[in-house]
């Protein structure tokens, strides 16, 4: 009887511990790309959640090289829509002589595509 009691409580803890998958959540990427010449670099900070230490921001710092792009952020999000500029605290672009950049901040900035299902949206630094 105290091995099944034992194993149960064993289980309990590992069902516990396991992600819970809801129907209504739906993942979304975002993509950095660079079309100029030279390696751009940029810099986000983003909110994180962490059941241990509560809300923080979280700041990366990214360099693209030339016909590159990066995944700056990938998230899982329930089914309100949020524009794409919405979801970075901050987005500052290291300026670079003769390459003018456009506007992260801008949500038409933002396309946005479809890939199995997900939204996807993909931000060019430069003009």
């Amino acid at each position: 009887m105290k091995k099944h009691l034992l194993f149960i409580c064993i289980l309990s803890l590992f069902a516990s511990c396991l992600e819970l998958e809801e129907n209504d959540s739906v993942s979304v990427s975002f993509y950095v790309k660079n079309t100029a010449e030279n390696s751009i670099s940029f810099s986000t900070t983003i909110w994180k959640f962490s059941q241990i230490n509560g809300m923080y921001k979280v700041t990366n710092d990214y360099t693209v090289n030339s016909g590159d792009s990066v995944l700056a952020r990938k998230a899982t999000y329930s089914s309100d829509v949020i524009e794409p500029n919405k979801w970075f605290e901050s987005f500052v672009i290291t300026p670079v002589e003769g390459i003018e950049m456009n506007n992260p901040n801008l949500v038409e900035n933002w396309v946005k595509y479809i890939r199995d299902g997900s939204p996807v949206y993909v931000f060019t630094l430069n003009q």
